[in-house]
């Protein structure tokens, strides 16, 4: 199920070969996260997402289509948690509401 597919959530993007680099996740379901970064990753290594306020996530990236990555996480988020990430941190939803 999909939770939001318009977000701008600022996180942390890393492989095993490299260190942390910016993303923006833009979508967020049960299993599955978008983001965008300019970091160019192996779609062979496993990826970890820091996102505040939440534990490292592990994921497996699923596709890669220009800066855009889809990958699916090693488990499943309780909607109430995305629900609270997406209240306080989606950049997108606190611009309208200021």
């Amino acid at each position: 199920m999909i939770y939001s597919d318009s977000l701008h959530i600022e996180a942390k993007v890393k492989q095993s070969n490299s260190s942390n680099m910016p993303c923006i996740v833009t979508t967020i379901s049960d299993t599955i996260i978008k983001f965008e970064s300019a970091a160019q990753l192996n779609p062979e290594i496993p990826v970890t997402l820091k996102i505040e306020g939440i534990n490292l996530l592990t994921a497996n990236l699923l596709w890669k289509k220009n800066d855009e990555y889809g990958c699916q996480i090693d488990y499943t988020f309780h909607p109430a948690v995305i629900k609270n990430m997406m209240e306080r941190l989606d950049k997108k939803r606190l611009a309208l509401v200021s």
